[in-house]
């Protein structure tokens, strides 16, 4: 389920855009809440000036509305696999969003990898360009307070089970699981519960989808089942969905499987245009469903990642 814990993680940042300075006890550089604006920095300018490519997963802004020089840019990036390139892209995508906004750029990165942890750590003293990031991963952020007090602050919670979670700890993803009770939400409290179960191999995750109740257990079935993940809007999200009902097909035809396939991308395009407050009209959600070409499907489901109105899917 890499689709589900990639889009999981920067679901947290967006529902909690201070979780890594608080995670890691380092000040708040402002008051405000920062916003997700990840979508403008995916918009193609004439200017070739303007790097655009490279840039990280997640880019928050906030801006003092009385006093436009102060506010504070926050990237995110969830890292799963080592990636060398790393070592020159974030210093540039750092500079280039500073520039861009005229304000303080912070970059987090949450590190499932230790090999990608320890390239962090060592880019960060040279030789330049350094790398200036926060780093979350399991040496950075202890199980304690987190899981011990997980109504605090339930989030931290998630990100912390997560991660433990990732190396092996499935008590702390056990842990994590109870903490997304304490949210109220409940569309927010089922995709948190994803994330975790996400980081877990598949008998593991068996087993504590096993240990849940009922209900709990029913939904988050239906949710995996229907689209192979919850928070969808990377490439592994979209590929998950076309592979369960490919694999649903070597059991009931390979006809049937690849109609799988296609319903789930639709519920993934039609979940992201929910998810970005994109307003469907009953022409267009036709248009959607009544798509019959599979790559069709995946095109309009990465423009609807970025979609502000239902007009661009269809450019």
């Amino acid at each position: 389920m890499p689709g589900t814990l990639h889009q999981g993680i920067l679901a947290l940042f967006r529902d909690d855009p201070w979780l890594a300075f608080d995670i890691l006890d380092i000040p708040r550089p402002v008051d405000g809440t920062p916003i997700d604006r990840r979508a403008e920095v995916e918009i193609e300018d004439e200017d070739p000036r303007k790097v655009r490519q490279g840039f990280p997963d997640l880019v928050m802004v906030w801006r003092d509305a009385n006093d436009e020089s102060q506010g504070v840019v926050i990237t995110v990036e969830a890292q799963n696999d080592p990636d060398e390139h790393k070592r020159w892209r974030i210093p540039v995508f750092q500079a280039v969003l500073a520039d861009e906004h005229r304000l303080p750029t912070w970059a987090v990165v949450v590190s499932f990898n230790e090999r990608m942890s320890q390239m962090l750590r060592a880019w960060s003293v040279g030789p330049p360009p350094k790398v200036d990031v926060l780093l979350v991963d399991v040496e950075t952020v202890p199980k304690s307070p987190w899981l011990d007090e997980p109504i605090e602050r339930p989030t931290a919670a998630v990100l912390v089970a997560t991660l433990h979670a990732r190396a092996g700890d499935v008590d702390a993803a056990r842990r994590g699981l109870r903490a997304t009770r304490l949210i109220s939400d409940p569309a927010r409290r089922r995709r948190h519960a994803m994330t975790i179960l996400a980081a877990l191999p598949k008998h593991h995750r068996d087993e504590l989808m096993g240990e849940l109740p009922v209900e709990e257990r029913d939904e988050l079935m239906d949710i995996e089942r229907e689209s192979g993940t919850y928070f969808v809007g990377h490439q592994a999200g979209l590929e998950q969905g076309l592979e369960q009902g490919l694999e649903q097909g070597l059991e009931q035809g390979l006809e049937q499987g690849l109609e799988q396939g296609r319903r789930a991308l639709v519920e993934v395009i039609l979940a992201l245009l929910a998810e970005r407050g994109v307003e469907l009209d009953a022409r267009n959600e036709a248009r959607i469903r009544g798509c019959e070409e599979l790559v069709m499907l995946q095109r309009l489901a990465r423009r609807a990642a970025a979609a502000s109105a239902v007009d661009e899917l269809f450019e």
